[in-house]
């Protein structure tokens, strides 16, 4: 107990050490179960790419530990409990209104369960010491205290989430550490790009709705608020037209988030729809409250992040909407830039294709635009189907949007660099301008069409890098050696 006490006034001697929480976690996961019980589901979700933290391991296990059990006891009984890891950055904005906390590039984990939630009066008391919710004898209420003061103590930020009924998620912000750095494929991005589209605001937290107006004001977009659902509704049947719906999954009123979403589509079939929540992202999609393919961004959200969500989703919504347009006529995609010269004039290339792209209408659609100026292309909806993909049979091109649920599309092509260091990589991303470019990469920005994936394929092939595959047996047909 003297050493949770200690921990909590943040006078604990700490060990720190650069280390990916990532693989810390991953390495929990049998204690994890024991611990817990067969009638806890666990999940784990590490982010491709996560950023190193410089903090004691010791804690750091002692604290996911601690926010296990309290999970498993706010469960009493069957239940699931997520635990993810992501990067994130706190803005100048957040951190106005936040206590002893600091801007800047952090390596977040969360813990999600799907217990009976807090009301706001135990939330405003869970990190004081010895209070506890637990029967008498069922636990010293330092738990969480011991967890608040490690993280604090090591330079990062704790925040909870947590709803009666909806279960709980806690966010632990640890600093990032730029020593040691494994791996050497991050992309630079370019700042966040706006643009001139109407955007509808849903958010009953008129503090949080209020920045984001600001936010998405500030990149160019056309903003309009609402603070329920309903009066979210009744903003698009006025007629104007809205690209993208920005909406809170969990809002006031008899009409729910998920319903408007739907009415929405129905009277707009081409609108945009992006979620927010305070739970993670993994443990809303799993615990059956949003359906499958759903885009959300956690809270709380970065300048950055926003940015560059919008406009990704924006962007799909658009290369979807080419797609719908060309199952309607079953004809080919309709324009939306590029040469004005046929698509059909030149010779297909003699190249075999991996297409990776998560959104199932995107991907169907571009893979028909590919196959006429290809010999073969190879479809996968993640990157872990990508790796499978590519480890099983060599291509000669690979294109990969960005952001997918399992990864980052930089970190497969850098995979696919190491098993092929001449294969031709296209990135078809709708929000994210890059700076740095893998050699002889292309930049394909959504929306595009026939036109312009067939002039970016050209590209690559012709840039890629001339050096020797390092895999064995015979070259694949058509591929330069």
């Amino acid at each position: 107990m003297s050493s949770q006490l200690l921990a909590f006034g943040r006078r604990q001697p700490l060990e720190p050490k650069v280390l990916n929480v990532g693989r810390l976690i991953q390495g929990m996961d049998d204690m994890l179960r024991r611990s817990l019980g067969e009638e806890i589901e666990v999940e784990t979700v590490v982010s491709g790419g996560l950023w190193n933290t410089a903090v004691d391991p010791t804690q750091i296990e002692n604290a996911v530990l601690n926010l296990a059990i309290n999970a498993r006891d706010a469960m009493d009984g069957p239940g699931r409990l997520a635990i993810e890891t992501g990067n994130a950055y706190l803005d100048d904005a957040y951190v106005r209104n936040q206590h002893d906390v600091t801007s800047g590039q952090y390596v977040l984990l969360a813990v999600t369960d799907t217990g009976c939630g807090m009301t706001e009066e135990v939330l405003a008391q869970v990190f004081e010491p010895f209070f506890s919710t637990k029967p008498e004898g069922k636990g010293t209420g330092l738990g969480l205290s011991m967890v608040y003061g490690f993280v604090k103590q090591s330079g990062g930020h704790v925040k909870i989430y947590s709803e009666p009924g909806h279960g709980t998620t806690v966010r632990l912000y640890l600093p990032r550490s730029h020593a040691a750095i494994e791996d050497a494929h991050e992309i630079e991005l370019a700042p966040t790009r706006g643009g001139s589209e109407t955007i509808l605001v849903a958010e009953d937290d008129g503090d949080v709705r209020a920045a984001a107006v600001e936010m998405l004001t500030a990149l160019g977009y056309r903003v309009l608020k609402s603070r329920d659902a309903a009066s979210a509704l009744a903003i698009i049947d006025s007629g104007v037209e809205i690209d993208l719906l920005f909406t809170d999954v969990v809002m006031p009123g008899p009409l729910r988030s998920t319903d408007l979403v739907r009415k929405a589509k129905e009277r707009q079939p081409g609108i945009a729809v992006l979620f927010t929540s305070g739970y993670t992202e993994n443990a809303i999609v799993h615990g059956g409250r949003l359906d499958a393919g759903v885009e959300l961004l956690g809270k709380p959200y970065s300048h950055e992040a926003l940015g560059r969500k919008v406009r990704h989703v924006i962007a799909n919504q658009q290369q979807r909407n080419v797609a719908l347009a060309l199952r309607k006529t079953s004809a080919r995609p309709p324009q939306v830039g590029g040469s004005a010269q046929s698509a059909g004039t030149a010779q297909p290339l003699p190249v075999s294709v991996l297409l990776v792209e998560d959104d199932e209408l995107i991907r169907v659609n571009t893979a028909d635009m590919l196959r006429p100026h290809s010999r073969v292309v190879l479809e996968a909806a993640s990157a872990e189907q990508a790796l499978q993909a590519l480890q099983a049979k060599p291509v000669d091109v690979l294109i990969t949007d960005l952001g997918m649920p399992d990864d980052r599309g930089e970190n497969v092509a850098a995979r696919a660099r190491s098993l092929n260091p001449s294969i031709a990589l296209v990135f078809a991303t709708g929000s994210e301008e890059m700076n740095v470019l893998p050699a002889g990469a292309v930049l394909l920005r959504k929306p595009f069409d026939e036109h312009a994936l067939a002039a970016a394929l050209r590209s690559a092939v012709a840039h890629r890098p001339a050096v020797e595959p390092t895999m064995t047996g015979s070259p694949p047909e058509g591929t330069s050696r």
